[in-house]
């Protein structure tokens, strides 16, 4: 918006001198230098950002490629999960702070560096300044992502990083005599948008810390509960699956009495014009951002709009008044002529704004309405209903994702250029009227003129009109043209062949109406990517609602609420049996010590019970025993035995039993 500030400075000198000026914008835009720099600010952005990046990377774990190094980490991160609906208004709201960026872009083609070289490569600057935009706005949206204490801690610093860029640039130091109340007029959403961050981010840190959440991978979207099957149930995807099984309430009945239709009416006017919520469905992240990028950029450049036209009228009205002083020396031709120019530029100024707020108006309520298509083809698709889109059969898959990825660049790109093609086509038609009202008495007799030879044909093609389709209703047809049956069949062809010669002359202003109505049309719709401008036969060749049907179709696909309860029901269900079968094994390997356990206490038992049997019947094993227990305990038993032997006469190799006896006896 370079060329808006630029036409802003231009009336600061007048603004200054004029203390009576209710819009001093022109004072605080034109005399205010910037206390940050754009490109700089880009560009060292990019190191803190690196290092931001590398610390997240590092703090995620990789799922497929080379477990078994460094414990699976560096793992790769990314920025939004564009599938999910969780975190949407945190996404929404740091999507808003590009808003201004966008704007840039749009309207400026604005690089992240100075370059003077080739044209030719101006194409690959562009693709580096991108690089460097989204590099310095990464660690923010990852960091949501990520959803651990250090991903919100790096996207606090960097949201308190942008908001202090942006306070700095937007309410800098300079010479005024008021307040900033207009400028925060102009700025107000985007400035909600830093101030959400500024102040939900931190805490959701802090929450991390304190309540820290084992994060369960189901394809809903996860609820804070312990059972998993209450988390499908809690989730939006698990209302609407719910609501499948539930029968629809019955059409209220039509209308009877004057008052019920009006009422009626009113009703359906409404729901046409404002925005009707359906209970138990959310909008996607990236629907969110879009539509919060959209609404900021519209508000942004209708406010420098609307800045630059009043002053720029006010300035005018001031040198017309200046030579209303000289008046009295002027012909009497110059002062009509001053006249009317003070005349003109009242007007001329009633159409600028009256154009600008009609274009805002329009593309704010289209935002709105784009919200309730994006819902109804939804689901619709989720249906298998895709009347309105291309079918996804005529389109390859690779087709489709690229689709996707182009939606959210080409709709905010439409919805800035839709935007300000319609307040041109508005302020032509508006500048016309205000034009023929203004010269009523100089033009007056020409636009008689043409009335007078037009409104014959205009009145007898009406005639014509209504008197075919009277014809045709309770003539040609039977019942009424209650059924498409034909009746008095020779009329039907004396009639036809009469009108075909006098359809030809109306075939050519036919032909200009529909001239004009594709190009209001065209201009009108020109925001909206969920309507082409082209025939249907044609809708391919219209690259932005190509974007649209590739973004819907991949979005109906992997966000379908039945298939993703049905997942999320055989993950419960895994997940479920996983830990019965670890408790269960837990439980039989505790059964199992004490089972051997009490094994061994009965073997032992039984040993015991089977010597003392075996000891008892045989005495003799009963001795040997014991003076083996006797030489285990005492390790000279052997020596004291053959030192008490030896005064005796040994008979023969092996020991007397008695002798045996009465040696234990004495040990």
């Amino acid at each position: 918006m370079a060329f808006i500030e630029d036409l802003l400075s231009v009336f600061q000198e007048f603004s200054e001198d004029d203390g009576n000026s209710n819009f001093t914008y022109t004072i605080v835009y034109g005399s205010c230098s910037k206390v940050i720099p754009h490109q700089e600010f880009r560009l060292y952005l990019l190191i803190p950002a690196a290092i931001s990046t590398v610390l997240l990377a590092f703090s995620t774990r990789r799922t497929k490629q080379k477990l078994h190094l460094l414990n699976g980490r560096p793992g790769l991160i990314f920025p939004m999960d564009v599938m999910k609906r969780s975190h949407r208004f945190s996404y929404a709201a740091a999507f808003g702070t590009l808003a201004h960026l966008c704007s840039n872009i749009v309207f400026d083609a604005k690089y992240a560096f100075n370059y003077n070289g080739p044209t030719y490569l101006k194409v690959l600057i562009a693709l580096v300044s991108m690089l460097i935009y989204g590099m310095g706005y990464f660690p923010l949206f990852a960091g949501i992502t990520t959803e651990s204490p250090l991903g919100y801690l790096v996207a606090t610093l960097f949201s308190w990083i942008f908001t202090a860029e942006f306070f700095a640039n937007s309410f800098c130091t300079q010479k005024m005599n008021i307040s900033y109340l207009i400028l925060i007029i102009g700025v107000l959403p985007e400035m909600l948008c830093y101030l959400y961050l500024t102040f939900s981010l931190p805490v959701r840190f802090v929450l991390s810390i304190a309540k820290p959440e084992k994060k369960t991978k189901l394809a809903v979207d996860f609820e804070s509960s312990k059972d998993l099957y209450e988390s499908v149930r809690k989730s939006y995807q698990g209302i609407h699956v719910a609501k499948l099984f539930k029968r629809p309430p019955p059409p209220p009945p039509p209308p009877e009495g004057a008052k019920e239709k009006l009422i009626f009416l009113l009703k359906n006017l409404t729901g046409m014009v404002f925005y009707k919520r359906t209970k138990g469905f959310r909008y996607s992240t990236r629907i969110m951002s879009v539509i919060a990028i959209g609404f900021i950029l519209l508000c942004e450049v209708t406010f420098l709009l609307f800045i630059v036209f009043y002053q720029a009228f006010e300035y005018a009205e001031k040198i017309l008044n200046t030579l209303q002083v000289v008046e009295e020396f002027l012909t009497t031709t110059d002062r009509k002529t001053l006249h009317m120019l003070l005349f003109l530029v009242t007007a001329l100024r009633g159409c600028f704004l009256t154009s600008l707020m009609v274009a805002y108006t329009i593309n704010v309520v289209f935002l709105l309405h784009y919200m309730t298509s994006y819902r109804n083809n939804l689901l619709l698709l989720y249906k298998g209903k895709n009347e309105h889109l291309i079918p996804m059969t005529e389109k390859s898959n690779a087709s489709l994702i690229v689709g996707s990825m182009r939606y959210a660049g080409y709709q905010v790109g439409y919805i800035g250029w839709g935007f300000f093609i319609q307040f041109l086509l508005l302020l032509i038609i508006s500048i016309v009227i205000a034009t023929i009202v203004t010269l009523w008495d100089v033009i007056k007799d020409l636009i008689l003129q043409q009335i007078m030879i037009l409104w014959p044909v205009l009145i007898t093609s009406l005639v014509l009109n209504i008197l075919q389709l009277v014809l045709s209703k309770f003539l040609f047809l039977q019942e009424n043209g209650d059924i498409l049956a034909m009746d008095n069949r020779r009329l039907f062809f004396i009639f036809t062949y009469f009108m075909f010669f006098y359809n030809i002359f109306i075939g050519i202003f036919s032909c200009l109406m529909r001239i004009i109505k594709a190009i209001i049309l065209g201009a009108l719709f020109l925001p909206r990517l969920d309507h082409s401008t082209l025939p249907k036969k044609f809708q391919r060749m219209d690259p932005g609602f190509d974007a649209y049907c590739g973004f819907m179709h991949v979005e109906s696909t992997h966000t379908n609420p039945v298939a993703m309860v049905f997942i999320s029901i055989l993950q419960a269900e895994s997940l479920t049996a996983l830990k019965k079968k670890e408790k269960k094994i837990l439980n039989i390997v505790l059964r199992d010590e004490y089972q051997e356990m009490l094994a061994k206490k009965r073997r032992k038992a039984r040993w015991k019970w089977l010597l003392a049997y075996t000891l008892v019947n045989n005495p003799e094993i009963s001795l040997q025993r014991r003076l083996v227990l006797a030489k285990e305990r005492n390790e000279n038993i052997k020596e004291i035995f053959f030192s008490h032997s030896s005064s005796f006469t040994v008979k023969s190799t092996k020991p007397d039993l008695e002798d045996v006896i009465i040696q234990s006896e004495r040990l």
